[in-house]
């Protein structure tokens, strides 16, 4: 059997326990299937590309492509944030899960058509929500008359630090503040750690190319797969069904 470890945030948001398959070699991806807790209403798994036709072999279905882009840091990049843009506080949570709530499509939820899309974008939510009441390290947000319009959230190891979530809202798209919010985290962690790391999907042309502008170069590619119930066959179903009624009327 295959590890499968929770993720209570993922199941506090989809209504039900959500696993991650720890798949490490391709040879245990045939014991896929047959690891998927009785009670999972998700199940996610993250491979090698070269891995997917093998992956194919089973009923979790391609999700995204995520490619992750790195930028080394050097300490005479560092420097004061970018006009406009200052430092983030747990004052900002609210307004940051409001913009979070509003403008992602590309992400692994969104593009599932088993995930309820409120579901989705409530993940969005309560992940900037979260960052910003202790989780992240830094955050840096763009203001427009004073209200808060885009956001960068980063965390933050001893010898890295990484844009966990970055958005514009989509009132302020097009005028280049995910651009502008990029680098100020290269600005602020300058002389602080060696690398400034990122992922986005690969059909995020737009975030591509800010992160390419910006002097970030791709450093690897996994692809996102998921199990939900409605993965399973027929005979699985009814399998599980018939075991249910069992048990309601023998307790």
């Amino acid at each position: 059997m295959l590890t499968m470890t929770p993720q209570p945030f993922d199941s506090g948001i989809l209504g039900g326990p959500v696993y991650r398959a720890e798949v490490t070699e391709v040879g245990q991806i045939p014991l896929l299937e047959s690891s998927v807790p009785a009670d999972a209403v998700l199940v996610t798994a993250r491979v090698r590309p070269d891995w997917v036709e093998v992956m194919a072999m089973t009923r979790f279905r391609e999700i995204e492509r995520l490619v992750s882009f790195e930028r080394p840091l050097s300490a005479s990049e560092g420097g004061p944030l970018p006009d406009g843009v200052r430092l983030a506080n747990s004052n900002d949570a609210e307004a940051c899960a409001d913009i979070a709530g509003r403008c992602f499509s590309f992400d692994r939820y969104h593009v599932d058509p088993e995930i309820d899309n409120a579901a989705a974008d409530e993940s969005k939510r309560a992940w900037a929500r979260n960052n910003l009441m202790g989780r992240g390290d830094a955050g840096f947000l763009a203001e427009f008359r004073g209200e808060v319009v885009a956001f960068n959230l980063c965390l933050r190891d001893a010898d890295w630090a990484l844009i966990d979530l970055i958005a514009v809202a989509p009132e302020a798209q097009g005028l280049g503040l995910g651009k502008t919010l990029v680098k100020a985290a290269i600005h602020h962690y300058a002389g602080i750690v060696p690398v400034l790391r990122v992922g986005t999907q690969t059909t995020n042309e737009a975030s591509k190319s800010i992160y390419s502008a910006n002097g970030f170069t791709r450093s690897s590619e996994m692809v996102t797969f998921h199990w939900t119930p409605a993965n399973q066959n027929p005979a699985d179903q009814t399998s599980e069904r018939r075991s249910q009624v069992a048990n309601e009327e023998f307790p």
